[in-house]
C-alpha cells in the first residue's frame, strides 16, 4: 500500500466535489472509499482504476446510497431515543423517574396559571438551546471536511437533517399548546382550566424526556457521525 501523490489526491477530491452529494456522511464515505481503494495500486495503474470508480460511482448509484441513509439515520436516532425513554422505567430508573413525576406535578399544581406557561418555556428554551448546540457542533465539522475536499455545494449531516425534523415537530406541539386553548376558552380563563393544567403536565415530562434522549443519542452518534 502506498500514499497517493498530491496531484492525485487532488484528482479525487475533484472528482468527489462534481458529484451531486448532500450527505455529509456518504462523502465522507465515498471519498475514503476513494484514497483506500487506490492506495493498494501501483502510480503506472491509478488512472485505470480512478476511471474504474467514476464509472461506478455515478448519480445512479450514490443517490440511493444517500436516499438509503437519510432513512436509516432516521430509525436509528429514533430507535437509540426510545430505548434511552425505555430504560427510564427499568429498574431502579424508575424510582428517579417516580421522582422526577411527583416533583413536576407538584410543582405544575402549586404555582400560578401563567406561571406553568414559563416553567413549560424552560424546557422548551433548553430543547431549543441543545438543538443550536447539535446544530453549531454540526456545522463546524462539515465545514473541516468541505474545506478538506475543496467543496462549496450545500452539504449538511444526515443525522443533523432529522434532527431538525424531530425539532420541528417538538416546536409544533408547543405553538399547538399556546394556540388551541384560544379557540377553547376565554383568554383569561384558560390558563386554570384543566385543559391547561394536565397538557402543560405532560408536555413539560415530554420534553424532559426528548431532551435527554436527544443528548444521549448524540453522544452515540457524535463518535462516528458528522453531528
Amino acid at each position: 500500500m502506498r500514499k497517493l501523490l498530491e496531484q492525485e489526491l487532488d484528482q479525487v477530491k475533484r472528482a468527489i466535489a462534481a458529484k451531486d452529494l448532500t450527505s455529509a456522511e456518504i462523502l465522507v464515505e465515498i471519498y475514503d472509499h476513494y484514497v483506500s481503494h487506490l492506495e493498494c495500486f501501483k502510480e503506472a495503474e491509478f488512472d485505470r482504476e480512478f476511471c474504474e470508480l467514476q464509472q461506478k460511482f455515478r448519480y445512479s448509484y450514490y443517490n440511493p446510497l444517500q436516499q438509503n441513509f437519510e432513512k436509516t439515520t432516521k430509525k436509528e436516532l429514533l430507535k437509540i431515543q426510545w430505548s434511552v425513554c425505555k430504560s427510564y422505567f427499568s429498574w431502579p430508573k424508575i424510582i428517579a423517574t417516580t421522582l422526577v413525576v411527583v416533583c413536576l406535578a407538584l410543582i405544575l399544581e402549586n404555582i400560578q396559571g401563567k406561571t406553568k406557561l414559563f416553567a413549560l418555556a424552560i424546557s422548551m428554551g433548553l430543547t431549543v438551546l441543545l438543538v443550536a448546540l447539535i446544530g453549531i457542533k454540526s456545522f463546524l465539522k462539515v465545514r473541516e471536511v468541505k474545506k478538506s475536499i475543496g467543496i462549496t455545494s450545500k452539504v449538511q449531516s444526515s443525522f443533523l437533517n432529522n434532527v431538525w425534523l424531530q425539532f420541528h415537530m417538538v416546536l409544533s406541539f408547543f405553538n399547538l399548546f399556546v394556540l388551541l386553548p384560544k379557540l377553547l376558552f376565554e383568554s383569561t380563563t384558560w390558563f386554570e382550566s384543566t385543559y391547561f393544567i394536565m397538557v402543560s403536565f405532560f408536555l413539560c415530562l415530554f420534553y424532559i424526556g426528548y431532551l435527554f434522549s436527544l443528548i444521549e443519542a448524540w453522544k452515540i452518534k457524535s463518535k462516528t457521525f458528522l453531528i
